[in-house]
């Protein structure tokens, strides 16, 4: 008997934040699936790959109402990002209001499936030996706020979860980490892998993740059909750092628990979640690109910067 390959249903999605850096990827990543694609933000921008681009302020909900009518699936990526450019209360009066404006206007027009951009931040960054539980980290893990950015991605965890309640659609959070894009990775050794800066970055346990995995995951979610409302660790497979991991843990975490055997550089903030319902498997990581002495490898074609390539 053959296998028939199932035949991937084409939906309508709206990607909000569609000029930041994981929007970007994923409007790219969700035209190469086939899907139809309606790019938005609030700024104009030429690397946006969809023709159908919509400009649009999302504290406005009238805006969103009718930037949302007629999808079939959401991506919302569009807040902003936690940097020293806004107050607390700027960040987060603007990303609640917005993300209660997708996720009202999603309910009001009964849109099935919602993917956000969560973040790693809601663990405790930056985190702290006396308030991990354990490590890797996984979604089961205890929240500490220490941010009004983190904060806003908390309480919108929460709201996503009454929303589910309310209106039985699929609503998923995405955490991700420390974004990388490809032509970023060369940056690593001079950033991160000194003594200093090592024990700097233990402050989300050395997680990042690759712009086109993320992108990958956005797709994943919105392609899996009844998963309700759930949360995923979104990171790239191995850490940052060209020290094995259980070494790391054993430097700069001594008295945390590991969870689990941790085996070579895999990753301290947990993706097994994300494998397993998800069948999320990343597949970029700076070890693609660097030598562990931080010299480049010759990158191939396909992992160029997004800058770099024809859209």
């Amino acid at each position: 008997m053959e296998n028939v390959k199932k035949e991937r249903e084409i939906v309508k999605v709206v990607v909000t934040g569609a000029a930041g850096k994981i929007g970007r990827w994923t409007v790219r990543t969700l035209l190469d699936a086939g899907h139809e694609v309606v790019a938005s933000d609030k700024k104009l921008r030429e690397e946006v790959a969809s023709r159908d681009f919509v400009q649009a302020e999302l504290r406005d909900y009238g805006q969103v109402c009718q930037l949302l009518q007629g999808c079939d699936a959401v991506v919302h990526l569009g807040n902003i990002p936690t940097d020293v450019r806004n107050t607390s209360q700027a960040i987060f009066e603007n990303n609640m209001l917005v993300n209660f404006n997708i996720l009202e206007a999603c309910k009001d027009f009964k849109i099935p499936k919602l993917v956000w951009a969560s973040s790693e931040t809601v663990l405790g960054y930056p985190f702290e030996a006396a308030q991990l539980s354990y490590l890797p980290v996984d979604e089961e893990h205890p929240t500490i706020i220490k941010s009004s950015y983190a904060m806003a991605k908390r309480l919108t965890e929460n709201l996503s979860q009454m929303f589910h309640k309310l209106t039985k659609t699929q609503i998923v959070a995405l955490r991700f980490a420390n974004m990388y894009e490809p032509d970023e990775y060369e940056k690593i050794p001079i950033m991160h892998w000194n003594e200093q800066q090592k024990d700097i970055q233990k402050k989300n346990a050395w997680a990042y993740c690759d712009v086109r995995d993320a992108s990958t995951a956005c797709l994943l979610a919105i392609e899996k059909d009844n998963l309700g409302f759930e949360i995923f660790h979104i990171t790239a497979p191995d850490t940052i750092m060209p020290d094995l991991s259980q070494d790391l843990v054993k430097k700069y975490f001594p008295d945390v628990t590991l969870k689990k055997d941790v085996k070579g550089h895999e990753t301290l903030m947990s993706i097994d979640k994300a494998k397993d319902v998800l069948g999320y498997e990343p597949r970029y990581t700076w070890r693609n690109v660097l030598n562990n002495d931080g010299t480049t490898k010759a990158l191939p074609e396909d992992q160029l910067a997004l800058s770099k390539t024809n859209i």
